[in-house]
């Protein structure tokens, strides 16, 4: 093995390391927006509105990082108009769908679910709810999938979730809020679902399949939010709580998961997207100062070991079939 040889192993080692390390920064970041979601809903904001403003900052963010990329590129005319007719045009109507069930659904709902419940509440919920809706959709729709394992998984899971509220006195607020997280894990895999199906089928390019479903979802959640929830009470803790979630945690987050997955396999990026079961647990302990008792904490264990099992379980089986 020549020197060279080496050094271009030792630079994948050391990709795949920092990959690593910056898909558990995400994560935790990721995490962290359950306790400020929170946290914002003390300063007397509605859940669509703070969903909205989020997005739209993300949005802006990522409208003004494309201008500062493509002026620092300095494309000449003539090869910007090769790439414009290269591309593949995506048909109106499935920006609009994208829109609706990844950011109005699958943001807007969550987050009003969560005004109601606690962020262990909520993850747990969403781990359970995102992975059975996938599976329900791959069985009618995508096929790409799965064994009765998956299925038997899934049934842990929820085991799980009935371990964790035992002795079962739901009061009304916090059945709405379940039911709340259950409906956006339904508009997250419909979107999922269809973004698969447009790059699958070569009727879409990534990046129109994230900017403008964003704008127009958040655009959409804030119109909602400031009708039925009215203005909010601005504050300066607010404010840059709207910021931290739509620049830090979503834009600079988002971004660098992108490229974590260009050095991760795509389980691995699940799996360690994982651990937000874990870290949502222990912020909310910490911060919130939550109480959690032994048969919740084994609950937690139960979804968390569960939806591991059908996601190592669906890429093992995949590659065979």
């Amino acid at each position: 093995m020549t020197n060279e040889d080496s050094g271009r192993i030792g630079a994948v080692k050391d990709h795949y390391f920092l990959a690593i390390g910056a898909a558990v920064l995400v994560t935790l970041l990721w995490s962290t927006s359950y306790i400020l979601n929170k946290i914002a809903f003390q300063h007397t904001i509605g859940p669509f509105t703070l969903a909205g403003l989020r997005y739209v900052v993300s949005t802006i963010t990522l409208v003004l990082i494309r201008l500062i990329l493509v002026n620092r590129k300095n494309i000449a005319p003539e090869v910007d108009l090769q790439k414009k007719r290269g591309r593949i045009k995506l048909q109106p109507y499935y920006i609009v769908v994208l829109g609706v069930t990844g950011y109005m659904m699958a943001q807007g709902l969550q987050y009003a679910g969560q005004m109601l419940v606690t962020p262990t509440q909520t993850s747990m919920v969403l781990s359970v709810g995102n992975t059975a809706a996938l599976i329900i959709l791959d069985v009618f729709w995508l096929r790409e999938l799965r064994g009765r394992s998956s299925f038997l998984g899934i049934l842990v899971a929820m085991t799980g979730v009935v371990v964790f509220y035992f002795p079962w006195d739901f009061g009304g607020s916090h059945f709405s809020g379940i039911v709340l997280i259950l409906a956006s894990c339904a508009g997250y895999a419909i979107h999922l679902a269809l973004t698969r199906h447009l790059l699958k089928n070569e009727k879409a390019n990534l990046g129109d399949l994230v900017l403008m479903p964003m704008a127009i979802g958040a655009f959409g959640m804030l119109i909602i939010g400031l009708i039925f929830e009215g203005l909010p009470s601005i504050s300066w803790p607010l404010v840059g709580i709207i910021l931290w979630l739509g620049i830090i945690n979503g834009s600079f987050a988002f971004s660098l998961w992108t490229w974590t997955q260009k050095h991760l396999r795509a389980y691995e990026n699940s799996l360690i997207n994982n651990l937000m079961l874990l870290e949502v647990a222990v912020l909310d302990v910490l911060i919130l100062h939550r109480n959690l008792s032994v048969i919740e904490v084994l609950g937690l264990l139960m979804v968390g070991l569960a939806v591991v099992f059908v996601q190592i379980y669906s890429h093992l089986k995949r590659p065979t079939q």
